[in-house]
């Protein structure tokens, strides 16, 4: 299997090299005849991608007045212009795709893990973009990722509009590339070893035809990833206090909000043009920190919630220091005021469906981050905050939930030798005092978020909706939210 780009995208992209020698197919050859529904991909996607940032320009349009947009991405590197990419798919490749999906389904991982070891290895580099403790050899849970996409892509290709969603796998995983700042010729180092890995495990079982189906599959997804994900940066620098790409922030206060948990606040150092800045963005998203504790440049950002509000001169995180974990260790023992640090723009997907909706907001450990924006963009909308936790002194901004004067119910787990109320129990004794005719948004542990929504699905909750936290896909229930019908990919993996 090798790569099946242009040459027009290979003279763009020289730096690229390709994983085998023999194309499989080229992506302009041949009438690219737009199939029923695939024709709206795009319109849907950047639909999204509008209505997600809406509100904010909305706010921020004075502020932008005569402001020059500011990227330290490298304008050659954007958009999928000149890339070759396919604007749309052929019916023969979503119907070779669609009948090989069951085929491809239970080999998904085994490819992903092939495609993480191979392509790491040949490309070294990428360990700036993935946390290793999540890929291969140490974890699975970076190729679970990856499997699923590909076979809730596959198994949807008739119709993508589940995954389109305004708040679903497509936005959240190009709000993440965005976040690391993915740029267009990572998808074709992504293509040819994707492409090298299915060859390796499927073996003769995979003719020509079925190749270049894939291939053109892969490649439709990377442009409507790449195009959707321009417009996210555009979007960002467009914002008050926007950016896009990796900027140097100063570190100008660090405080301890809980046992074991710190807060650190940034503020753009002198010269820089964000300086005075008043930063917008959506109660709920995350900021993406980048530290280099070892000096080789390699540790992966990490994706902390903005804990600081919309429209102050300063952005803040809220890290709770993990056992083991590199760069919480880091942040809780080495970094001072005064540090420099990177930062991207904060983006996500978890925010609030409505500000003027009643809403119920549940959070676990250093899960009750995004309720401290939540809480105070609600206002008296919060019908209840329900926050676990081990003690009260692990409660992380347990005072300012205190004095909002929202109700509260809390749980510790160490107190009085409780234990962890079980979800079930958790969710009836929220819906006694809260009702099921609310939005609830829930956050903290992936198994435990996954309980709670159960939960409240089964008992006729309005809408819930889950953070997730690292990969988007690798949970084995819906990662995003429930709603009528509940999720989009149930059955896709």
């Amino acid at each position: 299997f090798g790569p099946s780009l242009s040459d027009s995208a290979s003279s763009r992209h020289p730096g690229i090299t390709r994983a085998l020698d023999l194309p499989i197919v080229s992506p302009t050859s041949g009438g690219m005849d737009c199939l029923p529904g695939v024709a709206s991909f795009f319109a849907k996607i950047f639909t999204g991608v509008s209505s997600f940032f809406a509100p904010m320009m909305k706010r921020s349009r004075v502020g932008l007045v005569g402001r020059k947009v500011h990227s330290t991405l490298d304008p050659k590197t954007r958009g999928s212009a000149g890339m070759g990419l396919p604007e749309a798919m052929k019916p023969e490749t979503v119907d070779t795709v669609a009948a090989t999906a069951p085929v491809v389904a239970p080999k998904a991982l085994d490819i992903t893990k092939t495609f993480y070891g191979g392509m790491i290895k040949d490309y070294p580099s990428l360990l700036s973009y993935f946390n290793p403790a999540h890929n291969v050899p140490i974890s699975e849970h970076q190729p679970q990722a990856l499997a699923g996409s590909v076979v809730a892509y596959a198994s949807n290709i008739r119709d993508l509009s589940p995954l389109l969603v305004p708040s679903g796998p497509v936005m959240a995983i190009c709000h993440r590339h965005c976040a690391l700042c993915i740029v267009p010729p990572q998808y074709v180092v992504v293509h040819d070893n994707l492409m090298a890995a299915v060859g390796k495990i499927l073996g003769s079982v995979v003719t020509p035809e079925i190749a270049a189906a894939w291939s053109e599959a892969v490649l439709f997804l990377a442009k409507a990833c790449i195009d959707t994900e321009e417009s996210l940066y555009q979007m960002a620098e467009r914002r008050s206090g926007g950016w896009s790409g990796l900027e140097i922030f100063e570190v100008s206060d660090i405080k301890q909000v809980a046992e074991g948990i710190k807060s650190f606040t940034f503020r753009a150092p002198r010269g820089s043009p964000l300086v005075g800045q008043p930063f917008e963005f959506t109660e709920g998203q995350y900021l993406t920190l980048k530290v280099d504790p070892e000096g080789d440049g390699l540790t992966a950002p990490r994706h902390y919630t903005v804990t600081s509000p919309p429209g102050v001169d300063f952005l803040q995180c809220t890290v709770k220091k993990i056992p083991g974990g590199k760069v919480s260790t880091y942040l809780h023992e080495k970094l001072s005021v005064g540090d420099k640090v990177q930062l991207t723009a904060p983006f996500g997907i978890f925010t609030l469906e409505s500000a003027k909706e009643p809403s119920v907001l549940m959070s676990a450990g250093i899960g009750v981050t995004p309720m401290l924006n939540f809480s105070k963009a609600l206002g008296k909308n919060v019908k209840l905050i329900v926050h676990v936790d081990r003690t009260p002194e692990s409660f992380a901004y347990r005072s300012v939930f205190a004095e909002s004067g929202q109700p509260l119910l809390q749980k510790f787990t160490k107190e009085q030798g409780l234990g962890r109320p079980s979800p079930k129990a958790l969710v009836e004794e929220t819906l006694e005092k809260a009702g099921a005719d609310n939005n609830f948004y829930i956050c903290g542990p992936p198994s435990w978020m996954e309980q709670i929504s159960a939960e409240l699905q089964k008992a006729g909750a309005k809408s819930v909706m889950t953070e997730v936290f690292g990969s988007q896909l690798a949970q084995s229930g819906c990662p995003f939210q429930a709603k009528g019908s509940g999720c989009p990919l149930k059955g896709a993996a």
